[in-house]
């Protein structure tokens, strides 16, 4: 499952998870494919990202992630190793959650500079 940022959704990708407004109100359920209406809606909403998978059913960050040298991922395991270094990744699943999309983003800065979702304080992916 991948957590995508609104400004990187494009129409074609299905939803793996409803999308609903801060009120719990459904505005579009699992399984469908997103139109440019949908993305408009999720902007006036306040949706800032939605869970979907691309229309052939790959994930957007495997995407990402395979158009990356081998020395750019190298890269990105190191940093993912000292970020986690203190926590057992595969001894506990939030963890793991945790340490898959810090990977994801740092992955998709790296991809999409300019696509990136702002950082909320310092030292935040």
């Amino acid at each position: 499952m991948a957590q995508v940022p609104l400004e990187s959704l494009t129409p074609g990708m299905r939803l793996n998870r409803a999308v609903c407004n801060l009120n719990g109100v459904l505005l579009l359920k699992a399984g469908e494919i997103l139109t440019e209406k949908h993305l408009g809606i999720f902007k006036k909403w306040g949706i800032r990202e939605a869970d979907v998978a691309l229309a052939d059913g790959s994930e957007p960050e495997e995407i990402a992630e395979t158009a990356l040298p081998q020395q750019t991922l190298e890269e990105v395991e190191a940093e993912m190793a000292r970020r986690f270094r203190r926590v057992n990744v595969k001894a506990d699943p939030f963890m793991a959650e945790l340490f898959r999309i810090a990977r994801a983003r740092l992955c998709r800065r790296i991809t999409n500079p300019q696509g990136q979702t702002p950082r909320t304080s310092p030292g935040v992916v």
